[in-house]
């Protein structure tokens, strides 16, 4: 049974504008739609490379994923960064996660959310029509999804709170809607906005809501958010410093997977092995002399350099905000979009990209304030419940770790400040 989008973020806006990114990332596609492509008349075209097309990505082929040329973009990409599925044969033509690109669509139970990757310039620039422009193409997006997966949106299951503790899906979105009334409260700043956020989690994790749901579940959710609110420092400089192991060392332990990238044309330095990455990891830790420069857009810069920067001009707020608004209203940080995260870890996850996002801008020293906290939104968010490696146990160890000794409201605050 098709069900409804529902919760368009209506701050954002997108519209394509052909900068080819997302034809350089890893793109998996099922069997069925390997042998429609392979059925269509592309073998001597000069703008498609040569064979092989796909590599397999599971035993008996049920799932394969794109090749890439040299260069890092797709087979099917023109000199022109067009796609040559969609000139030729039109946009059904194309893989279903290549058309459904920016977008995310995750299922809430009697309908499905939607978010985006803000790995897309356009997205984290803002750029474009507003999403509510999108909504019939959305629906149709969400029908096509439901026949990709083999199932719709009102069949996902509860997800949990923490382990061994499952919420109804109503009630979900009830505590979501408190964390976005949180996040858009301007006044404060956006750094004091998520750490009250932290705030009401580490409160809320040692209740069970035992008969607790509908309106009374969101009485005490706003009970929680007032009797939080005097013990959440008003200023960033009311914290201490990060702990120099838990906090510091744990941090760029971490940034340094945030901020990598490891293919494509923006691809860092040293990055095409694996003792290159080890090596720019353990720079990361040491956190001294120069940064490495891991990802393509990274400019030259000290480590020293970088937590001398301080300073987070109010301007950034709108930007910051909107990022977090859309990543909450459309339920994308936690459960299957987040690597199976509980809601209460996943928040925790999400609030730690902000520090990874000041810390990026930092190094941007010679750009703009807000183009330069876009573009960090940008390379973090190419990872954020993407990359393979912040789904494993060690890093979520890890991620977990600094939520649970505080150091993440500590880390918030220092690059906030």
């Amino acid at each position: 049974m098709s069900v409804p989008i529902r919760s368009l973020p209506v701050i954002q806006n997108w519209d394509c504008h052909g900068c080819s990114d997302c034809c350089r990332i890893e793109a998996v596609i099922t069997d069925e739609e390997k042998r429609r492509i392979e059925a269509l008349d592309l073998a001597n075209d000069p703008e498609v490379a040569p064979k092989p097309w796909f590599t397999s990505m599971s035993w008996g082929g049920a799932k394969w994923k794109l090749n890439h040329r040299p260069d890092g973009g797709c087979v099917f990409l023109t000199t022109k960064n067009r796609c040559r599925l969609q000139e030729r044969f039109g946009p059904d033509a194309k893989p279903f996660v290549c058309r459904l690109f920016p977008f995310v669509l995750i299922p809430a139970g009697n309908h499905w959310r939607v978010g985006m990757r803000f790995s897309c310039p356009s997205a984290a620039a803002n750029q474009g029509r507003p999403l509510a422009d999108s909504e019939k193409d959305l629906v149709r997006l969400s029908r096509q999804l439901e026949q990709h997966v083999g199932r719709s949106a009102d069949s996902a299951p509860p997800p949990l709170l923490q382990a061994g503790q499952p919420l109804p899906w109503p009630d979900v979105c009830r505590i979501v809607a408190v964390l976005l009334e949180i996040v858009q409260d301007r006044r404060d700043r956006l750094e004091r906005r998520l750490r009250k956020c932290l705030a009401v989690a580490r409160a809320c994790s040692q209740a069970r809501f035992d008969g607790l749901s509908g309106n009374r579940l969101s009485e005490y959710i706003q009970a929680v958010r007032a009797g939080v609110e005097p013990d959440v420092p008003r200023e960033p400089v009311d914290l201490p410093r990060p702990d120099l192991l838990l906090g510091r060392v744990l941090f760029r332990t971490l940034l340094a997977i945030f901020a990598r990238r490891d293919r494509g044309i923006h691809r860092g330095a040293g990055m095409w092995s694996r003792l290159g990455r080890v090596r720019a990891g353990w720079r990361f830790v040491r956190g001294r002399g120069a940064v490495p420069r891991i990802n393509g857009f990274l400019p030259e810069t000290r480590f020293e350099d970088i937590e001398r920067n301080s300073g987070m001009p109010a301007e950034l707020d709108e930007t910051l905000e909107r990022y977090y608004v859309v990543k909450l209203n459309s339920l994308q940080f936690f459960g299957p979009p987040n690597f199976d995260l509980p809601f209460w870890p996943g928040l925790e996850s999400l609030v730690l990209t902000l520090p990874m996002i000041l810390w990026l801008r930092r190094a941007f020293a010679d750009v703009p304030p807000v183009q330069a906290v876009q573009q960090a939104i940008q390379i973090v968010d190419d990872h954020f419940g993407g990359n393979p490696m912040l789904g494993l146990p060690h890093i979520r160890f890890l991620q977990q770790t600094l939520a649970q000794r505080g150091e993440l409201d500590k880390l918030v605050a220092w690059y906030g400040r």
